[in-house]
């Protein structure tokens, strides 16, 4: 079994053992597409920052303080906040993403390895703007079940694939936001021209691109955006600065070529 299956396989049992969450009052919704669809002249495209503790493949990370974290994203120039909340790789929990979205005014993403349409609706009620959906991992039929839930939840549903052949399953199942993760989820290996490759075949088809995983430059961001990408979703190397809202600012003012 490979890493992402165990992963998977994991989180079915997690949500077999626990009961729903409790009823929670659904903030306003932000709008993410929106967000990730605006041209700014100061960024040659736009970010999703992400907020974790430690991850699988980087270990810990030395900020812990996700708030702050998050609140110094949005200054330094994020269009909208990633937030891992998956526990047992990631030491994440879903009153992060309440925190987190609670203090700044960006839309949010909540990260994590969905299996049900029951997270998603849970996502919304928690007051996620888009939720993440693993196509490499969800069979066509919950995919498409689970796109459709978000849909009628007024969330985005960001659908995540590592290969053009599941980029086309995203596609065929309704997807409108694409990301392209260049880190294969089964063996953790990152390949920065994986996005590169796939998104100009989507680029006529989906109303939204996003290149994740391994992006570090302003270059890499530039090059994201030629291949078609609207946004790119970058972590581990802002959280591995001393300071990663100024880091963020750095790489989008370096884009911009004000530096």
């Amino acid at each position: 079994m490979n890493l992402l299956a165990e992963i998977f396989a994991r989180k079915r049992r997690e949500l077999a053992a626990r009961a729903p969450l409790g009823a929670r009052v659904r903030p306003p919704g932000r709008d993410f597409t929106a967000a990730l669809l605006q041209r700014r002249p100061e960024a040659v495209v736009n970010v999703i920052a992400e907020v974790k503790r430690r991850s699988p493949s980087g270990g810990p990370f030395p900020h812990q303080d996700l708030v702050q974290v998050a609140r110094g994203y949005e200054a330094g120039g994020a269009s909208a906040i990633s937030v891992l909340t998956d526990d047992v790789d990631f030491g994440g929990c879903i009153e992060d993403l309440e925190q987190v979205r609670a203090a700044i005014g960006l839309p949010v993403l909540r990260k994590d390895f969905l299996v049900a349409s029951q997270e998603v609706e849970e996502s919304a009620a928690m007051g996620a703007d888009a939720v993440l959906l693993i196509a490499d991992a969800l069979e066509d039929g919950l995919l498409r079940e689970m796109i459709a839930t978000a849909k009628a939840c007024r969330v985005a549903a960001l659908v995540e694939a590592h290969t053009s052949a599941h980029a086309e399953r995203a596609l065929a199942a309704g997807a409108e936001w694409v990301g392209i993760n260049n880190r294969d989820l089964s063996t953790l290996r990152t390949d920065t021209a994986t996005a590169l490759r796939v998104m100009p075949r989507l680029r006529a088809r989906a109303r939204g691109l996003v290149a994740e995983s391994g992006l570090k430059t302003a270059a890499d961001f530039a090059a994201a955006q030629a291949a078609g990408a609207d946004a790119v979703l970058v972590g581990e190397s802002l959280l591995r600065d001393a300071d990663p809202g100024r880091a963020l600012a750095r790489l989008l003012a370096a884009g911009d070529g004000t530096k």
